[in-house]
């Protein structure tokens, strides 16, 4: 350590110890008892109530000698009633936004509703033949085959429109819509 360094501290301690002797010879030396009164503050009229302020006035004009006293206010005075059950006390914590409140959105009409549709075709594409002057087609449907030319029915629920490679076109008569299956290319 330099010296430099080691006077730098004296000059930060010294004072702190001077004041620390000061105070050990000249400071209050009066034991602290319950039997001592308390130092008064002085009255500020502008902290009291109005009625507490009339009357320490008037005791203060009375008696100019005596210091006034900051009178103490009554806990119940200081302290809000609890509120009654239904009413809400506010939320200290709470955040606060300046955005405009969030609007709940409108409630949309019902959708109409879907119009039925025909299934998806329960058949599957075996094979064709062209005999020179018309189309045949055969289809599977599970168990079952099928030899179609144009105009034949399947179990009164399929119609055969036109057959024209690469295309079947079918229509399903319980709702009267048009269906195609691909059948393809003509050879």
């Amino acid at each position: 350590m330099s010296a430099t360094t080691s006077q730098r501290r004296w000059w930060i301690w010294l004072p702190l110890l001077a004041l620390a002797f000061w105070l050990a010879a000249f400071g209050d030396k009066t034991p602290i008892s319950e039997d001592r009164p308390t130092v008064a503050r002085p009255l500020d009229p502008a902290m009291l109530p109005r009625t507490t302020v009339n009357t320490a006035a008037a005791k203060v004009s009375t008696s100019p000698s005596l210091t006034p006293l900051q009178v103490l206010t009554a806990r119940n005075q200081l302290i809000l009633p609890d509120q009654p059950k239904g009413q809400s006390q506010r939320d200290l914590f709470a955040s606060n936004s300046w955005s405009p409140p969030v609007l709940p959105p409108k409630a949309l009409p019902p959708a109409p509703p879907i119009p039925p549709s025909a299934p998806l075709l329960p058949f599957t594409f075996i094979g064709k033949k062209f005999d020179g002057i018309t189309w045949e087609v055969y289809l599977a449907q599970g168990e079952k085959s099928h030899l179609l030319r144009e105009g034949n029915l399947i179990d009164t629920t399929y119609r055969v429109d036109k057959i024209a490679p690469p295309l079947l076109s079918l229509t399903y008569l319980p709702l009267g819509q048009a269906q195609t299956l691909a059948i393809g290319e003509s050879r």
